[in-house]
């Protein structure tokens, strides 16, 4: 058999086994990302590595505990009860409560609520439990005790209120995932 005709007979089949070989090796690749697996690293020498254990869960929840208190504090001292503040609350939830909203509290309490966007009263149904500021660091202290698998908070650096909460009650739970956006706090004069 000639070289010419050994080549033209194998080269395709040589081919085909190479495509195939690539198109196992991107399927396995794509299967080890997608169930997590990648390369575990060893640390570095002198590099301090935190292992998650329940105790340092909790001191994780006392921190969080003791800047909500902080802020608190901060936003007390300024002595507002009477604001106007735009609130959205970010939920697998009903169209209406997933829209911004206007709050106008008088002495510490809702007065009224409408649609950003409409300016049409919202039903109180629809604006749940933290309608207020301090609403807002009441549901982060029941958050904190049913020791939820994640939560994050940022502050208003000025007042100390929150301007965005970010809570997952539970882990391996689809949908329980809550975040709340505040922004445009204008306090009235009393």
């Amino acid at each position: 058999m000639s070289l010419s005709i050994l080549h033209t007979t194998l080269y395709p089949t040589y081919l085909k086994s190479l495509i195939k070989c690539i198109l196992i090796f991107i399927a396995c690749s794509s299967l080890i990302s997608a169930c997590g697996g990648t390369k575990e690293e060893a640390p570095v020498e002198n590099e301090v590595t935190e292992a998650v254990s329940p105790d340092s869960t909790k001191a994780t929840s006392n921190d969080i505990a003791t800047e909500v208190q902080i802020n608190r504090d901060k936003w007390m001292s300024h002595e507002i009860s009477s604001y106007q503040i735009e609130m959205q609350k970010i939920c697998y939830c009903v169209p209406e409560v997933v829209r911004m909203m206007v709050f106008e509290v008088e002495s510490n309490k809702v007065e009224s609520v409408h649609y950003a966007d409409t300016g049409e009263d919202v039903d109180p149904q629809h604006y749940g439990d933290f309608n207020t500021i301090e609403g807002m660091f009441t549901f982060v202290e029941k958050a904190l005790d049913k020791n939820p698998a994640d939560l994050s908070i940022a502050y208003d650096e000025k007042y100390g209120y929150i301007k965005e909460l970010s809570v997952d009650f539970k882990e391996n739970i689809a949908d329980d995932e809550i975040s709340i956006i505040a922004s445009n706090m204008r306090p009235k004069e009393d």
